[in-house]
């Protein structure tokens, strides 16, 4: 049989939540070109999911979460979808836009053509 301290330890440990795990596949700081205005941004996802694009906070929550998108409801009730692939997040849908922006990832040496 337990002790009690067993059991009031038990009720006392944090349960891990699900959707923070999944946080940190889109978690970092993220550029995006809007090639209709040929502006660059800055897209940032904290650990806690809280939104930031070029530095300001973007109000609303996160209305779904699974390894293939990020779903975000601003204060304005439009979506912002941002989709995941195996190297982490690859574009972002805002809805208010009607658009879809690639995300930009740097080089590596390794992406760069090697001269013969």
């Amino acid at each position: 049989m337990r002790s009690l301290t067993q059991m009031v330890d038990h009720l006392h440990k944090p349960k891990a939540n699900p959707a923070l795990a999944l946080a940190q596949t889109y978690t970092g700081n993220f550029g995006f070109l809007d090639e209709v205005t040929t502006k660059s941004h800055q897209l940032s996802i904290s650990p806690e999911l809280d939104i930031k694009i070029d530095g300001r906070v973007l109000p609303g929550h996160v209305t779904g979460i699974s390894t293939e998108k990020l779903t975000f409801l601003d204060h304005y009730g439009y979506e912002l979808i941002i989709t995941n692939g195996p190297n982490g997040p690859e574009s972002v849908y805002d809805e208010a836009e009607a658009a879809t922006y690639r995300i930009l990832h740097p080089q590596t040496s390794s992406d760069t053509p090697q001269a013969d």
